[in-house]
């Protein structure tokens, strides 16, 4: 979905802003990608890692993009982190961090893969919950890959279930449970 890799065939098409845009940079410029890891860069702060998307498509001044990491770090409850390098991080203050990295930009869309792997099951619906609220607070998308079934019912409107690359399913949780494949059914039971 997000271009990394050229479809083999068929085609994938975004529309951000309800406009025909210029470029697939304008197009990358709408997208935050929270990746399973957190993907941070350890010798960089909170902050500097925060800050590297506003750094590489803005122009802004660093009073600017200091402020902006200030509320990213704000909106996602770790508002006195910014100087912490992520190693003092536990896995759960990364993950937000790396959320913040993804919301820098203010995007459309949210791209999520396997938000809560890693964490325990108490961290997972905090994250979640989270998610949500930032959904509801900043009007955006979430596309989320997962295989948490506890996340999947707290956190989907929508559910795609793919098989051998194939999707086997595709409707909402409670047509999810009343499907007529054995195997989507079971596994959200």
């Amino acid at each position: 979905i997000l271009n990394l890799i050229k479809p083999l065939k068929g085609s994938i098409e975004l529309n951000t802003n309800g406009e025909e845009q210029d470029s697939r940079a304008d197009i990358k410029r709408d997208i935050g990608v929270l990746f399973q890891n957190g993907a941070l860069l350890n010798s960089l702060t909170v902050a500097e890692n925060i800050a590297i998307p506003l750094e590489q498509h803005t122009d802004f001044k660093k009073e600017i993009i200091d402020e902006i990491v200030a509320l990213k770090l704000h909106l996602v409850n770790l508002p006195d982190a910014g100087n912490l390098m992520p190693a003092e991080l536990s896995g759960g203050m990364k993950k937000r961090v790396s959320l913040a990295r993804a919301l820098a930009l203010d995007p459309k869309i949210l791209f999520a893969d396997e938000p809560s792997a890693g964490l325990d099951p108490f961290t997972s619906r905090d994250l979640d919950n989270l998610l949500l609220s930032l959904r509801e607070k900043l009007g955006m998308t979430m596309v989320v890959v997962s295989h948490e079934v506890a996340s999947i019912k707290r956190i989907a409107d929508k559910i795609v279930y793919l098989k051998d690359g194939k999707v086997l399913f595709k409707g909402t949780l409670e047509e999810a449970l009343a499907s007529d494949k054995e195997i989507v059914r079971n596994f959200f039971m």
